[in-house]
């Protein structure tokens, strides 16, 4: 018969033995599945990062291009286009870290990021040498109707890739929880094990492994909320930057189409009226107008009392157009001290009493230090084939005829058909 001493010593033994194979393969296991979830947070914040890094280039690029459009000369200087270059060179840096982190849905997304890139560093290379060789008016409609559209469109689909993000790591931590059940499947089966062998053994497993796992999930879970915290800052950032630039596209649009002197509307804008005038004119039969306004003696206003009484006639000037015009009529400066008024929808007679009507309110207004002044209108009212080129000359002409019977008095330029 054995020695019970010897008996319990085995028995002992054994059951030590049993506690540190379960331990060390509890350990194993947990220590596998906690070093495979870090590498796989690791990578989504590594990818998150430098998504956010080719946001920022994507929007410093557009802020140069923004500053392009500001510029009151031709950017013809050689420093600022390399800095533009760096913006380039930055983004395929970033571009070929992302590289080993992009799979999936993300794959096409980058594709048609970099497809708009691609066409954005075509078409700024286009503005590039329309500026150094002088061609302002060109490299600003390119960059508003080409560039920046592109822009935005880069910037959308940088929230797609954002939320496919969101998604990827949505799906980490998924998984991830799914190690913890299948961790908490295995050491509940080793613990069963262990119950069959000692009461005690299986109670201390159940004990420690059930602390384990709390402490895993734990981990688990302040990951998974750390994760979701900067996936949610990171979008959030870049949708205020989005509605920055949409704020910024509207301003320079803006910009574009006003005269920085009087605050109307440039010629550009005012030929862009008169060609969407035109095209309703040809649809519809509805008539419009031109009333073009010189100011009487301008060049002896500035001679007499310099440029900035000059440029203060003009300013007020501006003023008068609004009590004198209809709400459906269009002014702008046409050039110098040169007006334009397009009058939509009426009839022949009817420009006529809208001339005369700004006309004397001009001449019944004081202006500082000038006192009273004169304005000659010549007016053209559209007709059947003519093109704006022809209504604007004919315009020109009644004008012209204006300044020579007098001055001070509107002429309205006859009927091509009469």
């Amino acid at each position: 018969m054995h020695n019970p001493v010897r008996i319990f010593v085995y028995g002992l033994a054994t059951l030590l033995v049993l506690m540190s194979v379960l331990a060390i393969f509890t350990y194993l296991i947990s220590n596998g599945s906690i070093t495979s979830t870090n590498l796989a947070v690791a990578s989504q914040l590594e990818k998150i990062n430098l998504t956010q890094a080719l946001s920022t280039v994507i929007n410093n690029r557009t802020r140069f291009i923004q500053l392009m459009l500001l510029q009151e000369e031709n950017l013809a200087n050689t420093e600022e286009w390399l800095s533009y270059n760096r913006f380039e060179a930055e983004y395929g840096d970033i571009r070929e870290k992302m590289t080993p982190f992009i799979d999936g849905k993300e794959t096409q997304t980058m594709l048609v990021i970099d497809k708009h890139n691609q066409e954005i560093s075509e078409l700024v290379q286009q503005v590039s040498v329309l500026f150094l060789n002088g061609s302002r008016r060109e490299a600003t409609e390119v960059l508003l109707e080409d560039v920046l559209p592109r822009t935005g469109m880069q910037f959308t689909q940088l929230s797609q890739l954002i939320k496919e993000q969101q998604q990827a790591a949505e799906q980490t931590t998924l998984i991830a929880s799914q190690q913890i059940e299948q961790n908490r499947s295995q050491i509940l089966t080793f613990s069963i094990v262990a119950i069959l062998t000692s009461l005690v053994v299986a109670c201390l497993t159940i004990y420690f492994g059930l602390k384990l796992s709390n402490q895993l999930s734990s981990q688990f879970e302040e990951m998974n909320d750390y994760l979701e915290d900067r996936v949610n800052e990171r979008t959030e950032s870049l949708l205020d930057v989005q509605k920055e630039l949409i704020e910024d596209n509207n301003e320079l649009a803006r910009l574009a189409s006003t005269d920085n002197l009087t605050g109307l509307s440039n010629r550009n804008h005012m030929s862009e009226i008169l060609t969407n005038e035109h095209s309703r004119f040809i649809r519809h039969r509805h008539r419009f107008g031109i009333i073009m306004l010189d100011i009487d003696h301008y060049k002896s206003i500035n001679d007499t009392y310099g440029h900035d009484v000059g440029d203060q006639v003009l300013i007020r000037l501006a003023h008068l157009f609004e009590p004198a015009i209809r709400n459906t009529d269009y002014v702008g400066r046409w050039g110098g001290e040169e007006f334009l008024i397009c009058c939509t929808t009426l009839e022949t007679n009817d420009i006529l009493s809208i001339a005369e009507t700004i006309r004397r309110m001009i001449g019944n207004t004081q202006f500082d230090k000038v006192g009273r002044l004169t304005v000659s209108l010549g007016c053209a009212v559209i007709e059947t084939g003519e093109s704006i080129e022809e209504l604007i000359k004919r315009a020109d002409v009644a004008l012209y005829q204006a300044k020579n019977s007098g001055r001070n008095q509107t002429v309205v330029s006859a009927s091509t058909h009469s």
